[in-house]
């Protein structure tokens, strides 16, 4: 199945290039399993990616995006069902490799959701006012750091 390329409303693009870096981030991880990376430097990254880069992310959509739309429609409702999701992986103590598996595949899903579907209909529904509303308060991208051990390579 081919995808044709999203127009994005330039306020949701930084968020997009925020998924951008947490698909980066599930590929290390799928990367780390498949070769049987030291579990201590998948958890590491792991919880560095959540604390600096989910959270505050995750936040931004569930705070200044997503209460600008009905928050009962479907595809919200299952959007911040899976932030809850990722965030009870993320939360396991002593990762085993099929955690990071379930870490990486839902964080892909999700992201495939968000990108596909939820941004898509809010272009739809939101206003310009919104839009520009909102690119207001998220005008720029988080940037994503080089991480110094690269577990994955």
């Amino acid at each position: 199945m081919t995808y044709a390329p999203i127009k994005r409303h330039e306020a949701l693009k930084n968020l997009s290039r925020e998924h951008h870096d947490g698909l980066i981030f599930a590929l290390r991880l799928q990367k780390g399993v498949a070769k049987k990376a030291k579990l201590q430097a998948m958890e590491a990254y792991a919880a560095w990616f959540w604390k600096h880069h989910l959270v505050p992310h995750f936040a931004m959509e569930e705070k200044h995006l997503f209460p600008r739309v009905d928050e009962e429609q479907a595809l919200v409702k299952k959007a911040k069902q899976q932030h809850r999701s990722l965030q009870a992986l993320f939360e396991i103590q002593a990762k085993s490799y099929a955690d990071f598996k379930a870490i990486y595949e839902l964080l892909q899903k999700h992201i495939r959701l968000e990108e596909r579907e939820v941004f898509n209909w809010i272009q739809e529904k939101l206003t310009e006012n919104q839009l520009a509303a909102f690119h207001d308060i998220h005008e720029a991208q988080q940037s994503c750091e080089v991480w110094p051990n690269p577990f994955w390579e």
